[in-house]
């Protein structure tokens, strides 16, 4: 009968698993580029080639930081978790990215009647969206991240976030409860993710790179987490941005990342650069 109990328990353990394994951009799996971020790659898709792992060539180019606003609906503490994305991706370049130019007044992701045409009014924004639907993307869909390039594809020249509030419940999953129709989305480890779509970054395959945070997967629940950017992480967003000071040892870096994911996990971002 122990047995019994024991061989149960470990079906129940690997069942729950199974269904908070959810892709960025598709259903339960690890999925291909095109589902995530429905754009031809520009960059390369060969591991062997020195751009494996960026979309656009040069990113943002000279547009850095670059501007951007957030919906209305965004609360101040899921902002932040979004910030803190954003400031993992300053440290590991030792640069100033991204501006914050306040809220897109009266403007949500419901706002647009589809998913590419909140790109038409140049505002970089990071929009929470109730009716998922109308994106065309999966219930399972997380978030999506759009953009438009220059005439060449080398530059970044606007880019919207799209999260998928209508099946999940985004913020800090260390402090916030599921409920019987929405499971918990951390929203720091996925804005880091998902930004690192915005800056220039595709998916890396999880054989190649098995601690990236641009792996097409992310575990979702109570308490997961995946805030962590890894060293080719580092290496490939450097490629595009190049780096400042301390932020150019990425040994350093890294062994800096480790310590404070171990020591502080409620705010990847508050990293010391001492």
């Amino acid at each position: 009968m122990k047995h019994t109990y024991y061989y149960v328990g470990i079906v129940a353990t690997l069942i729950f698993i199974f269904f908070n394994f959810v892709a960025c951009g598709a259903q339960f799996y690890k999925l291909s580029l095109e589902d995530d971020i429905s754009h031809e790659l520009i960059g390369s898709n060969d591991p062997n080639s020195e751009y494996y792992g960026i979309h656009t060539l040069h990113g943002w180019g000279a547009n850095i930081p670059m501007h951007y606003q957030s919906d209305p609906t965004i609360s101040q503490d899921q902002l932040r978790q979004i910030q803190a994305g954003m400031k993992t991706w300053e440290f590991v370049t030792g640069k100033k990215l991204f501006q914050y130019d306040g809220v897109h007044a009266n403007t949500t992701g419901d706002s647009f009647p589809d998913l590419y045409s909140s790109l038409k009014d140049q505002i970089n924004g990071n929009y929470f969206d109730e009716n998922w639907n109308k994106t065309g993307k999966s219930d399972q869909v997380l978030a999506t991240t759009i953009w438009t390039n220059n005439r060449d594809q080398s530059l970044i020249t606007a880019c919207d976030i799209r999260y998928n509030i209508s099946k999940y419940i985004l913020g800090d999953s260390l402090v916030i409860s599921s409920t019987p129709d929405k499971e918990v989305v951390d929203l720091q480890s996925l804005a880091t993710h998902e930004l690192g779509h915005l800056l220039g970054l595709s998916h890396v395959d999880e054989s190649y790179d098995p601690n990236s945070i641009m792996k097409a997967t992310v575990f979702i629940g109570e308490g997961l987490i995946s805030r962590k950017v890894s060293a080719l992480d580092i290496a490939r967003i450097q490629k595009l941005y190049g780096c400042e000071g301390q932020a150019c040892d990425i040994d350093a870096l890294v062994e800096k990342i480790e310590y404070n994911y171990e020591m502080n996990h409620e705010d990847f971002s508050l990293i010391s650069s001492n």
